[in-house]
């Protein structure tokens, strides 16, 4: 009976040594698969054109510009942005007919909101730029009002002397909110569309005129200070390392 016992506490200690190396190798397990699973977030930077100054360009003849887009993926769902451009167009405002050219650059970031399946890398993004133009307005002619009919030449274009000519060194800041998409077409290459809507900070003001269409921001009225428009973007993505 003796003996009985002792095999019983020897069967029972085994049992309870087993069990306690299972519970310590599954333990392990998870503590290795929860480390192993989550992946890092990988660095990119992205770099393309927009499209849709490059196609007014080819369909007007008084308008000319091109912008580069860029943005850098620093977090799961955040990247760094800007845009740089160059506009030179020329328009008749009523009786007015003027040029702007000039440069612009844009600073800010995008949030990605939209969630993958498997194998998708696309985008659904909302962000914030801060943006500054740097420009000239030259006043090509203009056509003075005379609904009385006393000078007789009145309906002709005046294109030279007084108010004509170049106005420099011209300049302006707004802050833009964008609401876009980035759709990938192969590996690494991207379609995007982009929605801004512009609100102007401060403009330093031409002589005698006013600036009726900035660079980078587009149309501006003397009673408003919001603008708005629409990018379409062609877009390749460099991974370069690991965060």
């Amino acid at each position: 009976m003796k003996h009985v016992h002792i095999w019983v506490f020897y069967i029972s200690l085994l049992i309870g040594f087993q069990s306690l190396l299972a519970q310590q190798a599954e333990e392990r397990v998870v503590i290795s698969d929860s480390l192993g699973v989550k992946e890092k977030t990988p660095l990119a930077l992205r770099f393309g054109i927009d499209l849709s100054n490059l196609g007014r360009s080819r369909l007007s003849e008084d308008y000319n510009g091109f912008e580069t887009v860029a943005d850098l993926r620093v977090g799961e769902n955040f990247y760094l942005a800007t845009e740089i451009g160059r506009i030179e167009t020329t328009k008749q405002v009523e009786s007015v007919n003027f040029t702007s050219s000039g440069t612009y650059y844009k600073l800010g970031f995008d949030y990605n909101m939209f969630e993958n399946w498997e194998g998708m890398d696309n985008q659904v993004t909302i962000g914030l730029r801060f943006a500054s133009s740097s420009h000239e307005l030259l006043l090509n002619s203009y056509t003075i009002l005379d609904r009385t009919r006393f000078w007789p030449s009145s309906d002709f274009p005046i294109t030279s002397g007084y108010a004509t000519g170049v106005r420099p060194n011209l300049n302006a800041q707004w802050f833009e909110v964008v609401v876009g998409f980035k759709v990938q077409l192969i590996k690494n290459t991207y379609m995007g569309m982009s929605f801004r809507l512009n609100r102007l900070i401060d403009d330093k003001l031409p002589e005698n005129f006013d600036n009726v269409f900035i660079p980078g921001f587009n149309k501006k009225t003397e009673d408003n200070n919001f603008g708005a428009s629409l990018n379409y973007s062609l877009t390749y993505r460099i991974p370069f390392t690991k965060k």
